[in-house]
């Protein structure tokens, strides 16, 4: 196996970052979405292995209200989301928003799941090293899940992490960081609609355009992006599917 093999069968769709980030914009300026007209929202990992990637779509978009979380979960809640609400453009009337919501992985040169490289640190490093904490703390019966929600007030990110993903793992025994990864991708994708709501719950109507995936880190320094959701949601119910063709 090589990483072409692994990319092209287990994250069919997948692209260069670089064409997902223009394939953004190139999708939504038919909408009139461009930068300087709407507010970026982003949500990718915590690791240092993400930025390059979050830094492309602020270049493209601008500056943008920080989501991030461990995994590429959102980790605001409801009044962060708010702040986020009142800092759009506003424009005739409207306010428009790009949410981004990427969970990660690495893929390695042969191939191999999980597998990264960081610029100085010697040896195999993996991603996303809180999944696959998750993924450690399941095949070691260490999570509650006799008492959920259950949240450690000294790691609140990942407890609520192994909180809603323990639930969706149907083999803690066996359980593996490529399914972890897809879990991940599942709940950002159902969390775009608290966020949504939020933004909503507004006295000026809200569209909002969608992108969710995950985010592949390839050998020397390669990004690809898996899309999930790709939408631009009106306020009013219209939804219109978008292409990265």
């Amino acid at each position: 196996m090589t990483f072409t093999d692994t990319l092209t069968l287990e994250f069919p769709g997948a692209v260069p970052a670089n064409q997902f980030v223009s394939g953004t914009q190139n999708a939504l300026t038919g909408f009139g979405v461009i930068r300087g007209s709407a507010l970026p929202l982003i949500a990718t990992c915590r690791d240092e292995l993400a930025f390059a990637l979050t830094a492309e779509l602020q270049r493209a978009w601008g500056g943008a209200f920080n989501m991030a979380g461990l995994a590429g979960l959102f980790a605001l809640g409801r009044t962060g989301v708010v702040a986020a609400r009142g800092h759009a453009p506003l424009i005739g009337g409207r306010r428009t928003f790009v949410l981004f919501g990427l969970t990660h992985i690495g893929v390695g040169e042969s191939g191999e799941i999980g597998e990264c490289e960081r610029l100085g640190v010697p040896g195999k490093t993996y991603a996303c090293g809180a999944l696959l904490a998750v993924g450690d703390a399941l095949r070691h019966d260490d999570v509650r899940t006799s008492d959920y929600p259950y949240l450690d007030p000294q790691d609140p990110e990942q407890s609520r992490l192994r909180d809603r993903i323990a639930p969706r793992v149907s083999d803690h025994a066996k359980t593996g960081l490529l399914e972890l990864t897809r879990i991940a991708r599942e709940l950002i994708d159902e969390g775009t609609a608290d966020v949504v709501h939020v933004l909503r719950d507004d006295e000026y109507p809200a569209d909002i355009a969608l992108f969710t995936g995950i985010h592949i880190h390839g050998p020397r320094g390669a990004d690809y992006v898996q899309p999930s959701l790709a939408v631009f949601d009106r306020a009013g119910g219209e939804t219109t599917e978008l292409s990265f063709g």
